[in-house]
This record gives structure tokens, C-alpha cells and sequence, in this order.
């Protein structure tokens, strides 16, 4: 797991490079403070290992309680745009209808964007946040003033294959290593997963989630460092936990 945090880790300080270098050139920030323009009209999808690097990583944080409450509520909420409470689908077919309520999910405004439109997880935000204006950009949906060499239709972003074909690789070795790891899902749902695992067998096997939120997790897969957070949770000291790793 060490190994795997590493390279994501990685990934993020590449994007994040990307990001400096296209600021650079375009000769102003990508982002405009307290916009949170592309995350009101997105939900995510990450990998399971990015939401056990997210705990991992906001653990210890002041915000971290809040963070958990906010993926629980969402995933309780009944949103309209996915009534179809079936449980966790067998297999890895996904059927039309709830395919269509995955894709409206994903139109959904992300729940960690905070009221004053700061992102509370920016930190341990997922690749696909990290790479938007960066590895890819689309000018209707961002609002920020162009830079040089770019026009109101046209802005500027990075073609970097050699980062893509990193993350391939990745994906690709893990699939046959640790396939669940790679696997995706929205990120809420991901999160809590690797957060409140107990609590998240639960409430699928009371049927509390709209089963198109549980599209890319699986319940067969025990997470390496479980049994401490399960301890945290209890306000049990973890170092008294034997580890399972």
C-alpha cells in the first residue's frame, strides 16, 4: 500500500507541477478564487485507493468529522435523480436505467464544495479535480479571464501523454495486483467506504443507498488499515490495534 500511496502521491505533485508550469505561461492563476464553478456541476468518480489516501491524508484534520458527516448525508439523501434502491449489483454489468442515474449523480454539485465555494478536501481532491484546467479544460463550463495566447473559446491547458500513460500503467498493475483499488466510483461514496467501512455494510445491507451511488465498490474487499480506524472511531487508541497490513 506504502508503495502505491507513493506513486499516487506522485501523480499529484505532477499535476500540481502542470499546473505551475501552464500558470507560468499563460501569465495568471487558472482558478478564480471562490469560483467552484466546475464543482457545482460535478460529482466525481475516483479510484478506491485515492479515497483511502483522502483518510489517510485528512485524518487528523479539524474539518475531518465534517467531511465524513457530509459523504453520509449524501448518501442517505434520496436524491430524485436516483430512486431506484435495489441494493449492490451482482457483477459488473450495469444496467440503462442505472447507468442514466449514475450519470445524473454525476451532474450533481459536489458535497464538499463549502458554501464560501472553497473545496474542504482540496488537499486530498482526486486526479480528475487536479487535472481540470490543467490536462484538460472546456471554456463553457470555466469562467476565468484568458491569459496570454488564448482566446474566450480557446484556453490554454497542458498535453502531457507521458502523465497519462504514468497513470495507465498504474492502473493497469494494480488491476492485476489489487484490482479493487482501481476501481471507480463517485467520490463520496468512496470516501466513506474507506472512512466507515462497518457503517457502510450497514446502511447496504439495511438498503439505504440508491444503488447507483454503489456502482465501483465492493464488499469482499477488507481495507489494509481497517481495523484502526474502526478503533478511532471508538475513540480507542489505535496503537493498541493489531495491525493487519
Amino acid at each position: 500500500m506504502i508503495r502505491a500511496f507513493k506513486k499516487l502521491h506522485d501523480f499529484q505533485r505532477g499535476f500540481d507541477g502542470a499546473a505551475d508550469a501552464l500558470e507560468q505561461t499563460i501569465g495568471r492563476s487558472i482558478c478564480i478564487s471562490g469560483c467552484g464553478r466546475c464543482c457545482q456541476v460535478s460529482t466525481v468518480m475516483c479510484m478506491t485507493i485515492e479515497g483511502m489516501n483522502a483518510v489517510s491524508v485528512l485524518m487528523g484534520d479539524p474539518r475531518y468529522k465534517k467531511i465524513i458527516a457530509l459523504s453520509e448525508g449524501w448518501l442517505l439523501e434520496h436524491h430524485r435523480e436516483a430512486p431506484t434502491y435495489k441494493g449492490m449489483l451482482a457483477g459488473k454489468f450495469v444496467p440503462p436505467d442505472i447507468n442514466e442515474e449514475l450519470i445524473a449523480l454525476r451532474r450533481l454539485p459536489c458535497p464538499f464544495l463549502a458554501e464560501n465555494k472553497q473545496c474542504i478536501i482540496h488537499e486530498a481532491r482526486p486526479l480528475v479535480c487536479r487535472s481540470f484546467g490543467v490536462t484538460h479544460t472546456d471554456a463553457a463550463i470555466c469562467p476565468r479571464p484568458v491569459g496570454k495566447g488564448e482566446t474566450l473559446t480557446q484556453l490554454m491547458y497542458i498535453n502531457s501523454p507521458d502523465l497519462r500513460g504514468d497513470i495507465q500503467r498504474f492502473k493497469e498493475m494494480y488491476r492485476k495486483e489489487r484490482p479493487d483499488w482501481v476501481t471507480f466510483g463517485l467520490l463520496p461514496t468512496i470516501l466513506y467506504r474507506a472512512a466507515k467501512e462497518t457503517q457502510f455494510r450497514k446502511m447496504v445491507a439495511d438498503n439505504q443507498i440508491a444503488t447507483a451511488k454503489l456502482i465501483g465498490t465492493e464488499l469482499d474487499t477488507t481495507l489494509m488499515w481497517q481495523p484502526q480506524l474502526d478503533a478511532l472511531n471508538l475513540g480507542v487508541s489505535p496503537d493498541v490495534v493489531v495491525s493487519m497490513t
